[in-house]
């Protein structure tokens, strides 16, 4: 008698919707806005309720203190960028929102579809369920195998003083109850 062999393989489901949609942007907004981030990094909230240094990030999306700062932050680069290169604010290459998994629905109906594979500048996604409510960081470093470094708005240090720093994360893992929704790359104009 001879024995089956089944072999199941085992494919985490976030795996499967992961994918990265490209946006045009100007070369030098691109490199200004990462320098403005990197000076960002340390800054700290007042109470780690969302207030103090913080509260220019959602300033810059239209939205009070208390709420989340994680996109606004990443917003907030692009802004500051575009005064400092006297560019017109059509320029900013994602929408003025709060909301990470916002960004994210603009890139897919907006951007290129192209290779899932990190670099320097992306945007990575993580999104809470279903619901529209998720996470943004921006690649700084790409490392082996998915890890990267990221500049990330509205996280905990070792302290677990919220604000602004570099994390280490990596591209196919979720972060807490966070599943990885995708990456938004960007094309140099």
């Amino acid at each position: 008698m001879l024995k089956k062999i089944i072999i199941i393989f085992l494919i985490p489901l976030g795996l499967m919707a992961q994918s990265k949609f490209q946006l045009s942007c100007n070369k030098h907004l691109i490199s200004e806005s990462l320098k403005i981030g990197l000076q960002q990094v340390g800054t700290v909230e007042r109470t780690n309720q969302n207030d103090g240094a913080v509260e220019k990030y959602l300033q810059s999306v239209g939205l009070a203190k208390g709420n989340p700062y994680c996109a606004a932050g990443q917003y907030y680069c692009f802004n500051e960028a575009v005064k400092c290169l006297h560019l017109p604010q059509k320029s900013i290459p994602i929408p003025r929102t709060g909301l990470a998994n916002a960004i994210f629905n603009y890139a897919k109906v907006n951007g290129e579809k192209v290779r899932y594979k990190a670099s320097i500048n992306d945007l990575i996604i993580w999104r809470r369920g279903d619901t529209p409510f998720g996470h943004v960081e921006r690649i700084i470093d790409v490392m082996d195998k998915g890890f990267v470094r990221t500049l990330a708005f509205n996280v905990p240090n070792e302290q677990n003083q919220e604000g602004v720093f570099i994390k280490k994360r990596n591209i196919y893992h979720s972060i807490r109850r966070l599943k990885i929704r995708g990456l938004i790359g960007f094309r140099s104009l």
